[in-house]
């Protein structure tokens, strides 16, 4: 399947500079950044949610994962959960299953994108196959999706652990340091002390 006609018209029409990307067959956001030699973070993942069983588009960097309670909080819904294949397959008929892209308006969907994007000046993203992505400017990208923006991505519970380690080992080395320096301060002040 080639880049949707739909976003391919829509793209045009609104006369913004983009690129397509063609690539190996890739299925998560981290198989196609890495296919096309993209950060991570670059790479712009998808996910259908529901708030309050209805359907949006949460739009977010690869390496995180959704935090449903912020994006539920920001949203001012009592619920969000994951959608399941079956119940947006439909919402996308010219797209690959798992490969929309982020324009939520193009499905009659909201967008929310996920704070952290607003500081990348370039994004990629699935072109609605498996085969094609599009780089384009995120502030091209916040004009045409229009999203709502809001702090719902977190870092998976791995990385998590790994920087609580880290901050870990950062506090026992300052208070080694801070210990030592002061075993020196008293060792310099008694040498300092007249013999009596």
């Amino acid at each position: 399947m080639a880049l949707t006609q739909r976003l391919k018209e829509f793209l045009d029409q609104q006369r913004v500079s983009y690129e397509v990307m063609r690539h190996d067959a890739a299925f998560t956001a981290q198989q196609i950044a890495a296919s096309l030699h993209v950060a991570g973070r670059q790479f712009v993942k998808v996910v259908v949610v529901k708030l309050d069983a209805n359907p949006v588009l949460a739009v977010m960097p690869a390496p995180l994962r959704i935090n449903f309670k912020q994006l539920a909080a920001a949203a001012g819904a009592k619920k969000c959960s994951l959608a399941g294949e079956a119940e947006f397959q439909q919402l996308f008929p010219d797209c690959d299953l798992g490969a929309m892209p982020p324009f939520g308006g193009l499905y009659n969907l909201p967008t929310y994108a996920e704070e952290t994007l607003t500081a990348d000046t370039e994004i990629v993203f699935n072109a609605g196959t498996h085969e094609e992505a599009i780089r384009m400017s995120y502030a091209d990208f916040a004009r045409l999706a229009k999203p709502r923006v809001a702090k719902f991505g977190e870092p998976p519970p791995a990385e998590i652990a790994a920087q609580k380690r880290a901050a870990a080992l950062r506090a026992r080395k300052k208070a080694r340091k801070k210990k030592a320096a002061k075993k020196a301060r008293r060792k310099v002040a008694k040498a300092r002390k007249p013999a009596r």
